[in-house]
């Protein structure tokens, strides 16, 4: 009994080690804002789920974040230090819509932090009905792979910097406030602002960096070989999609086509680094178009074994099929076929194929 006690209670600590709950304090900080008319009368929170959204950093441990005393509590604090209440300013009420951390790789060496935040700004009097004001935003901030510290610490900053935002936002907005005097709205029209030069709707999902690590097997008319390698890039709705490559590899000329060239054995071990497009033909399912330049050595023994060594650059290319799952781990498969020019003192020209195998991460 008191082993399986003890494997209950440390199965409950690993799992708190990867699951965590972190209460963000929002500061109350004031903001300026001209010509005010207005305050912040209630605060009320729409959202279906009341936290802020559930992240796995790039050690796999998740944190469950959530605002200290509720988003709606926390807001309302805030809003009452920017916004002074007095009874010639009119009385506003905020809905909560949206209120979610994001965090995602994007690059091989950055995460980008987001706050995404979306709120509805309605008279008093009108809780449901005559909204004023409708906007969504992100706060967007990147980080060095190694700052995942840093990332934590500032989620609250972020969060003060999208509210300030929506407030400016709703205060220069020609079409909510006209001299002093807030009007009405079209039932049907809202508004969305955006920091983004490129003009796209604020809730466009962070692209996720995949990773991708290859095992490939090569063949081709004078050798037998192996490659790993590694892929990053960035996921798109895009049908063509350009990775990043490098990999290194090891084949041996075939023995019994090498002895017609006087050497007992051809060794080539070789660095590759390029790009390559990936061209979508349905979901998962990629033409592979790759480019890359090895740069290795090659060992040479005659047919009394004497070794020499040969520098070895060049250029290569690859088409292929590729099946990547869009998922946070999968496997890949694939196959091709290469063609492949180099400073060979044997063979300079190669024509082969490839079997892939791997995993995505």
């Amino acid at each position: 009994m008191k082993n399986i006690l003890f494997i209950v209670v440390l199965l409950l600590m690993s799992y708190s080690a990867v699951f965590s709950q972190t209460n963000i304090e929002l500061k109350t900080v004031p903001f300026e804002i001209q010509h005010q008319n207005f305050y912040i009368e209630s605060v009320f929170d729409d959202r279906p789920v009341q936290h802020l959204g559930i992240v796995k950093d790039i050690s796999g441990n998740e944190s469950k974040f959530q605002l200290k005393d509720g988003a709606s509590v926390a807001i309302k604090k805030f809003m009452d230090v920017a916004l002074d209440k007095s009874d010639e300013r009119i009385p506003i009420t905020i809905r909560i819509k949206a209120l979610e951390i994001k965090q995602v790789q994007t690059s091989i060496d950055e995460i980008t932090a987001r706050i995404y935040i979306r709120l509805a700004f309605f008279s008093e009097e009108g809780l449901t009905e005559g909204e004023l004001f409708n906007i969504s935003h992100n706060e967007d901030q990147n980080f060095s792979l190694s700052n995942s510290t840093e990332i934590v610490e500032t989620h609250e900053k972020r969060i003060r910097a999208a509210l300030e935002y929506c407030m400016q936002s709703f205060v220069n907005n020609p079409n909510v406030v006209t001299k002093g005097i807030i009007s009405k709205k079209n039932e049907n029209s809202t508004l969305h602002f955006s920091k983004s030069r490129s003009l796209l709707q604020t809730n466009v999902p962070l692209n996720r960096w995949f990773n991708l690590l290859i095992f490939k097997k090569t063949s081709d008319k004078h050798h037998n070989g192996w490659e790993v390698g590694y892929t990053g890039f960035t996921d798109s709705d895009s049908n063509f999609i350009i990775p990043f490559e490098i990999s290194y590899g090891q084949s041996r000329a075939k023995t019994d086509r090498v002895r017609e060239r006087g050497y007992s054995s051809i060794d080539t071990y070789a660095f590759g680094s390029g790009f390559s497009g990936l061209i979508k033909i349905i979901p998962r399912v990629y033409v592979d178009i790759g480019l890359n330049i090895p740069i290795g050595m090659e060992v040479l023994r005659d047919l009394e074994h004497k070794k020499s060594h040969n520098f070895l650059i060049g250029v290569g290319a690859s088409q292929g099929v590729k099946i990547i799952p869009w998922k946070e781990f999968g496997i890949v498969i694939g196959a091709g076929i290469s063609q492949q020019l180099q400073t060979s003192k044997v063979y300079k020209r190669n024509f082969g194929f490839e079997l892939e195998l791997g995993i995505n991460f």
